[in-house]
């Protein structure tokens, strides 16, 4: 979530973390389904707990 939060596009993250693009892009969608989200903007502010209610 942190890598999430601080805009990090997947091949950046692939690059700090050397693992995969699709296996960040995986972590990503279990996370927004886990949070119920569909976009990163979402999912922070979701984590941040400033996310409307719907």
């Amino acid at each position: 979530m942190d890598a999430i939060a601080e805009s990090l596009n997947s091949l950046r993250t692939d690059a700090t973390r050397r693992i995969t693009e699709a296996a960040v892009e995986g972590h990503d969608s279990i996370v927004f389904g886990q949070l119920r989200t569909r976009t990163s903007a979402e999912a922070i502010a979701s984590w941040l707990g400033t996310r409307p209610t719907r």
